[in-house]
């Protein structure tokens, strides 16, 4: 019975900590609407719309817009300006959950 009830115990951390450890949209929301310099300054409905976003790129290319934009910009034969979001401006678990909500973007 006490090897049984270890083993549960086991089974409900691993649960527990998985959802713990998930990305959260809803965080990512927070993210995008805190991050300096802001998103929102130049992604709007008008301009630079994220709206289909989620649909139309991978997590880790997500990931690289943010962290690397020069180079995707490069990449992608685009123009402008991103100012990058390092780790010391957007750590990784809130970059994971930033790109969580992009994710929902479809």
């Amino acid at each position: 019975m006490r090897r049984f009830l270890m083993v549960v115990v086991a089974g409900l951390f691993v649960f527990a900590s998985g959802k713990a450890f998930a990305a959260d949209a809803a965080a990512g929301k927070t993210v995008f609407d805190g991050a300096k310099p802001a998103c929102k300054m130049c992604h709007t409905d008008a301009k630079n719309s994220l709206a289909k976003v989620g649909a139309s790129l991978k997590a880790d290319d997500l990931k690289a817009w943010v962290r690397t934009p020069k180079d995707q910009m490069a990449k992608a034969k685009k123009t402008g300006t991103m100012p990058a979001y390092p780790a010391d401006k957007i750590s990784d678990a809130d970059l994971d959950n930033l790109v969580a909500y992009l994710g929902t973007m479809k």
